[in-house]
């Protein structure tokens, strides 16, 4: 903005009214306005009491309603489960037994931590692919020998000399 086009709108600022006074009295709507809040704030207790009953009949309805389109856990999925958590556990108990027996030894590789991650992931991955397919022998493989690897990973990170003979 150039000071020519600033020293015009200044001057356009100055003529206009300070106050500009409405055309009608605003303060009968204003009233007005107030009371009709204060009388729909209050509401009739009954007008309350049926507004409260039919919003609990409806959360009621609706949890009626789609709980039972839920399809329920199967026995067999329970077991399945069961299996997997079973598994996950046992090889859970059998690396931590064998960190504690290596804790006191130094790790002969450094990155060895990367590669048990890795080796995890792929356990991971493993254990969803069961849940979509408990059947799969092969998925039950792969599980066994990445779970060894896991195994023989801790013990040659630790333990390299028994390794090599």
């Amino acid at each position: 903005m150039t000071d020519h086009d600033e020293l015009h709108l200044q001057r356009a600022l100055q003529a206009l009214p300070r106050e500009i006074q409405p055309e009608r009295d605003l303060w009968p709507g204003i009233v007005h306005a107030i009371q009709h809040r204060e009388l729909r704030a209050k509401g009739s207790p009954t007008v309350r009491r049926l507004a409260l009953a039919a919003s609990l009949l409806l959360v009621l309805a609706s949890s009626l309603y789609y709980g039972l389109r839920q399809p329920g856990i199967s026995p067999e999925r329970v077991a399945l489960e069961a299996m997997i958590a079973e598994l996950q556990s046992h090889h859970q108990s059998s690396k931590q037994t064998l960190l504690v027996q290596y804790r006191d030894q130094p790790a002969a590789y450094e990155d060895w931590q990367h590669q048990m991650q890795e080796l995890e992931d792929a356990e991971d991955a493993i254990y969803r692919a069961l849940r979509q397919d408990p059947d799969n022998r092969e998925l039950l493989g792969i599980l066994r020998q990445v779970q060894d690897k896991q195994i023989r990973l801790i013990d040659a990170v630790f333990s390299p000399r028994l390794n090599s003979i």
